[in-house]
């Protein structure tokens, strides 16, 4: 069997260190190297030369989403499988369409883990929970023509439904890896874009139009 070699980038040490353990108990898989921060990864990938990247999403310096899109630009030939808290699929498609080739949450098993590394190492997509991205999703969930008619980016129709869920500046941040002071400018830009004053009122517009199905 072909040896694997595993990069491991996680703002976690003890998480580091616990995946060092245990894929050591699999003589075919070699760690050529580990980060705290996206920055020590993007400085590290080309001289490690990994297979297979183990990539948090919550890193400082660099986040796990501008890893992906960077590594995949300059070092395509290098696997990218995200190992993550969050569950949404709002998330997951994001990380799918920047170009990771799969995703697991940290509550699986070494098993799981070891299985998806030899997947997307011979070229296989690992997703959980995730709505493929050739599937259309309801009109009424993405608000094309509302996010056309009101000049909505990406990120604000993102934050739109966050703040349509009731969900603070911080929770919003923290979901979308930006910092709370951000989320605030964006609200303030939405608001504005919609002729509104405060959350209560996408809350109820959102309600009306049924935004929030799944």
């Amino acid at each position: 069997m072909n040896i694997i070699k595993i990069y491991i980038a996680d703002d976690h040490q003890l998480l580091i260190d616990g995946l060092i353990s245990a894929l050591s108990d699999y003589p075919y898989l070699e760690i050529v190297g580990t980060a705290n921060n996206g920055k020590k990864v993007l400085n590290d990938i080309y001289l490690s030369k990994p297979d297979v990247l183990l990539l948090d999403l919550n890193m400082p310096q660099a986040d796990g989403l501008q890893v992906i899109e960077k590594v995949k630009a300059t070092a395509n030939n290098v696997k990218i499988l995200v190992l993550s808290n969050y569950n949404a699929n709002h998330i997951i498609k994001e990380v799918q369409q920047k170009g990771a080739d799969g995703y697991l949450l940290k509550n699986g098993s070494i098993n799981d883990l070891v299985t998806a590394i030899h997947q997307v190492a011979n070229g296989k997509s690992v997703f959980e929970n995730v709505i493929p991205a050739t599937q259309k999703k309801e009109a009424g969930y993405f608000m094309d023509d509302f996010m056309k008619e009101y000049l909505l980016t990406k990120r604000e129709h993102d934050i739109l439904l966050l703040m349509a869920k009731g969900k603070s500046s911080n929770e919003i941040g923290d979901t979308l890896f930006i910092s709370a002071a951000t989320v605030s400018t964006h609200r303030r830009n939405i608001l504005k874009k919609l002729g509104l004053k405060r959350t209560s009122e996408i809350m109820n517009l959102a309600a009306s139009k049924g935004w929030l199905r799944e």
